[in-house]
């Protein structure tokens, strides 16, 4: 069982290492299709200031009993980029569901404060710590590092891009890129950040994946696709998605906790981009350290307890950004 945990925490780490990568545009994503390519490259170089964030990821696994059942979670509301000078400001509403049950909360930044939502309290992460990030943001500028810094290129990841049409997202009219990903690539690539990021945070070199365990991940993984959606007028990405099927032959299967297939789907999509987006932080927000105690007897001291408080039905609606505060 922790041993297709950990697998399974592997492959959900790999899909959103490249989503990540292609939101944020460290680099440019190409191909060998000339005007799929061309459309990626000015897709990436275009900066989203502000927008309304939907994210969705989900997993499941069938012949796990544990993870029979999906595991949810979803991300709304709005986001403003702090450029090079200070930490976004977001207002995220945040439900997580799994095992039957769900669990709200939300992340609250001003851009000068940070704050974190859970079962209905907010708290604070205070000014003076949030002052230290943008000092280490605003030094950083103009000398941030890349992946290719780390020795990786998620352009080797995609396979054939093509141009699939245009559809409407969100309200806007886009162009649909399609691309094949290369889970070989991909995994060679994670695997060299793994060994180069180690010495530049100090610690323990987190561990590779062996010959082994990559030709079982590309034995397993079937045929991912990524699709890119692209605003016709602005050239800025309007939306990304993916889906992973998971197929374990029946030799890994032992191996692999009993688990015979599954799904790992991830998506993020932008609307009202370049609109102005309210911030609103929680009223008579306490200390953070008073969250942290929480956790620790909610986690701490719950065994045998019934269910973890604050749980609520599957199913429960995601409660709405910048909805009543405490």
């Amino acid at each position: 069982m922790n041993a297709l945990k950990g697998r399974l925490g592997l492959v959900v780490a790999a899909v959103a290492a490249l989503a990540v990568a292609v939101v944020l545009a460290i680099v440019v994503l190409g191909s060998g299709e000339k005007e799929a390519t061309d459309l990626l490259d000015r897709a990436f170089t275009q900066p989203i200031g502000s927008a309304d964030v939907a994210l969705d990821a989900s997993a499941r696994v069938k012949g796990v009993q544990q993870l029979e059942q999906p595991i949810r979670l979803q991300v709304r509301g709005p986001y403003r980029s702090g450029g090079s000078r200070r930490i976004p400001s977001i207002d995220l509403a945040v439900n997580l569901s799994a095992s039957g049950q769900s669990f709200s909360g939300g992340l609250v930044s001003t851009g000068r404060n940070a704050f974190v939502e859970f079962m209905g309290k907010g708290y604070e992460v205070g000014e003076q710590p949030v002052a230290q990030a943008n000092q280490q943001i605003a030094a950083a500028a103009g000398r941030q590092r890349g992946l290719a810094d780390f020795g990786i290129d998620p352009r080797r990841w995609l396979d054939d891009p093509r141009i699939e049409g245009e559809e409407q997202v969100a309200g806007t009219a886009t162009t649909h890129v399609r691309a094949g990903l290369d889970v070989g690539r991909m995994l060679d690539d994670l695997n060299t950040l793994r060994g180069r990021a180690s010495g530049q945070v100090g610690g323990p070199a987190p561990r590779r994946l062996s010959a082994e365990e990559r030709d079982r991940f590309e034995r397993i993984v079937q045929d991912p696709e990524f699709d890119v959606f692209v605003g016709k007028a602005d050239n800025k990405v309007r939306r990304l998605a993916t889906v992973v099927e998971l197929d374990v032959p029946e030799e890994d299967r032992q191996e692999a906790g009993g688990a015979e297939s599954g799904e790992i789907s991830f998506s993020i999509e932008f609307s009202n981009v370049g609109s102005p987006q309210p911030i609103t932080p929680p009223r008579r927000a306490r200390p953070i350290r008073d969250l942290t105690t929480q956790l620790l007897q909610l986690f701490g001291g719950a065994t045998g307890a019934g269910g973890a408080p604050g749980a609520s039905a599957p199913g429960g609606a995601l409660p709405a950004p910048g909805g009543a505060r405490p």
